[in-house]
């Protein structure tokens, strides 16, 4: 798929999930308390999955995993931990996205679209 044939709105929709994952990010930073629920993460993922395809999901899920990590993790956990959070957040992420594209071709075919 060209730059050229994206759907109308993609640019839109773009500039939101990464303004809101970027929003997610600076949070976690600067908060004491980190946004630890999986769920403001799933919200640019799933509605790319959705909308676009399961490359922009898996893309977002990625971008996502980068903006959940909580600033001072990296300094204050050893590497094996901060692999391990960072894939589990990201397999987390990436199994919303393979249902969420699942549940769009069981509607697809049963004619419900």
């Amino acid at each position: 798929m060209g730059v050229y044939r994206l759907k109308p709105g993609f640019w839109g929709h773009l500039v939101i999930a990464l303004a809101w994952l970027g929003f997610l990010a600076v949070a976690n930073r600067q908060a004491s308390q980190p946004v630890t629920s999986i769920f403001p993460y799933l919200a640019p993922v799933v509605f790319f999955a959705w909308v676009y395809n399961a490359k922009w999901g898996f893309f977002f899920a990625g971008i996502a995993t980068l903006a959940a990590l909580p600033g001072d993790y990296v300094e204050t956990h050893t590497r094996a931990q901060l692999l391990h959070a960072g894939f589990s957040t990201y397999a987390q992420l990436t199994g919303a996205v393979i249902g969420c594209v699942l549940a769009k071709i069981v509607i697809e075919r049963s004619g419900r679209s």
